[in-house]
C-alpha cells in the first residue's frame, strides 16, 4: 500500500470513528463534530473530500440514530450541515499554514461559535416553527438573544467536547504518524 493510501485510511477511519461515536450516549451537543471538521481541514488534502468527508460521516451517524427510533434529523439539519461547512473552511483558514497547539485552539473556539451563532439564529427558521424551541422566540433582536441566551448551555457542553475531542482526534493522528514513521525506519535499517 502506498503511503498515501495508508495516510487517506486512517483519516477516514478517524472521522468515521469519531462520528459514530455521536451513537454513544452523551450530553447534548457533547460531541466530535467540531473536530472532525478540524481534522478533515488541517489534513485532507483534496479540497472536495476535505467538506465530503465530515458531511457523510455525520449525515451517516445521523441515518443511524433515525434507524434506532432517534432523531437524528430535524428541523435545523440543514443549520447544521452549512455550519460543518462553515467550520471547514474556517478551519482550512486557520489550519492551512501550520497545525499547531494554538491555531487548534483558534479553531476551536471560532468553529464552535460559528456553529453556535448559526445554528440558534432564529431568523434562520420560519417564524411559525412546528420546532418548539424556536417558535416560542420571535424575530426581533430580542428574541435573538433570548434564543442565544437559552443556548448557552449546550454551547458550554459544545465547548467542553470540541476541546476534548480535538485533543483525541489529532492526538490519535500524531501518534499513529509517529509510530508509522518509527516502523518506516526500522523497516529501512
Amino acid at each position: 500500500m502506498k503511503k498515501n493510501q495508508g495516510n487517506i485510511l486512517i483519516l477516514v477511519a478517524l472521522v468515521f470513528l469519531a462520528a459514530l461515536s455521536r451513537l454513544i450516549p452523551h450530553p447534548m451537543n457533547f460531541t466530535p463534530l467540531t473536530a472532525i471538521c478540524l481534522f478533515s481541514a488541517a489534513y485532507v488534502e483534496n479540497r472536495y473530500l476535505k467538506f465530503l468527508l465530515p458531511i457523510s460521516a455525520m449525515l451517516l451517524s445521523d441515518l443511524v440514530i433515525e434507524w434506532s427510533g432517534e432523531q437524528g434529523f430535524h428541523q435545523g439539519s440543514l443549520l447544521v450541515y452549512f455550519s460543518i461547512a462553515a467550520m471547514i473552511w474556517l478551519g482550512t483558514s486557520i489550519l492551512n499554514s501550520k497545525v499547531s497547539i494554538k491555531n487548534l485552539i483558534v479553531g476551536v473556539l471560532g468553529s464552535s461559535l460559528l456553529f453556535f451563532l448559526i445554528t440558534n439564529c432564529v431568523f434562520f427558521y420560519p417564524e411559525t416553527s412546528s420546532n418548539i424551541e424556536f417558535a416560542s422566540y420571535p424575530h426581533t433582536i430580542s428574541g435573538q438573544l433570548a434564543s442565544y441566551m437559552a443556548g448557552l448551555p449546550f454551547y458550554r457542553n459544545m465547548l467542553s467536547g470540541d476541546f476534548l475531542f480535538t485533543s483525541l482526534i489529532f492526538g490519535a493522528y500524531y501518534l499513529v504518524r509517529q509510530f508509522a514513521h518509527k516502523n518506516e525506519i526500522s523497516s529501512h535499517s
